[in-house]
């Protein structure tokens, strides 16, 4: 198997080879068809998380140890199964759910083991897909793609969940609702894909990219180019003096949540995704005085990854812009990706070295 692998933070991706892995027990091998390239992995390369006031939530202290094969958004064929392996066969194609938890903890009992305290994540914990081949501890985690091309069904593993499940939580919003949706990056294309099945809420989406701006008015939603002017007064030109029922924040440092906490009217939802970095000081009566509710969103669970790919197979949704690369380009990928350069998802489908 050839990878691309992570052997020091904070230093280029080098490149490995070695035997393939042989399944044992559940284990499944998949040929890896394609796989996602998110801002995740960018965090990973570079080891750290920015908290705020220059202080940083360093990866190894959250349990990673290199080396480390990235890459979390993962489409493969079945190569080989294990002996104990069931209901899989040979040849089938399949999307990994990449949130593995410990399997014994409260969080995986309830359903939702990408909240595990134990994790063990494929591309975090564990080598994930940024390679030819890659090991799945079991057939449960492996998700039907209803026929979808490999490089579009990758990206719903981790963006398209990340944007199905925030938007569950902003719910539920009335045709006279407001939403505000932060960022239209990768999550935020997914976000103008899924959000008319959803809410007949009406939408802005603010950014600093004016051509990220321009993809979103073409499916009809309003935007607010964050880069000119006040920012809060351009929003309250459409959403009146009151502000917005709810705020996707899939940004998230400092000046967003900033933002979105000072937008939203009484009764209002804000929905922490991104993990740019930062902090947020909110004034604690305002929370009580105006009824508001801050919380995080991580990911997904496996059922709601189900969900989210019958809904995109049944309604046959419009992929979002995909930039297919090869694996030897995956460090100019987390380059152009740290400077903002990526519009969509870039997925890696050229895996060879």
């Amino acid at each position: 198997m050839k990878s691309a692998r992570l052997v020091e933070f904070g230093a280029p991706l080098q490149f490995e080879e070695k035997s393939d892995p042989i399944p044992k027990g559940t284990e499944v091998l998949l040929e890896v068809m394609a796989c996602g390239v998110c801002h995740s992995d960018l965090h990973l390369r570079d080891g750290y998380y920015q908290m705020g006031k220059g202080e940083k939530l360093f990866v190894k202290d959250r349990g990673v140890k290199l080396p480390l094969t990235p890459g979390h958004e993962v489409v493969g064929r079945v190569l080989q199964v294990g002996p104990d392996a069931k209901d899989i066969s040979l040849g089938e194609v399949k999307l990994v759910y990449p949130w593995i938890g410990c399997g014994d903890c409260e969080e995986c009992e309830d359903g939702t083991p990408q909240l595990c305290s134990a994790p063990k994540s494929l591309g975090i914990y564990q080598d994930g897909g940024y390679s030819d081949r890659i090991l799945v501890p079991h057939p449960k985690w492996l998700l039907d793609t209803h026929g979808l091309a490999p490089e579009y069904a990758c990206s719903y593993a981790c963006a398209g969940l990340t944007a199905y499940g925030a938007l569950k939580k902003s719910l539920p919003l009335s045709k006279k609702d407001y939403l505000l949706i932060i960022g239209a990056g990768g999550l935020g294309m997914f976000a103008a894909q899924i959000l008319p099945l959803m809410t007949d809420a009406q939408v802005i989406f603010a950014d600093l990219d004016e051509g990220r701006l321009a993809k979103i008015r073409e499916l009809g939603f309003q935007t607010v180019n964050s880069s000119e002017g006040d920012v809060s007064d351009a929003v309250r030109k459409f959403s009146g003096p009151k502000g917005v029922s709810s705020v996707i924040d899939f940004v998230n440092n400092s000046a967003t949540s900033s933002l979105a906490f000072s937008l939203l009217k009484k009764n209002g939802r804000m929905i922490s995704v991104g993990l740019f970095g930062g902090e947020l000081k909110i004034p604690t009566p305002i929370l009580s005085l105006r009824s508001l509710t801050v919380r995080g969103s991580y990911t997904g669970s496996p059922s709601e990854l189900a969900e989210l790919l019958k809904i995109v197979s049944e309604k046959k949704l419009l992929p979002i812009p995909v930039q297919v690369k090869s694996m030897k380009e995956a460090d100019s990928i987390l380059n152009d990706l740290s400077s903002g350069k990526v519009l969509g998802r870039v997925v890696l489908s050229d895996l060879r070295i």
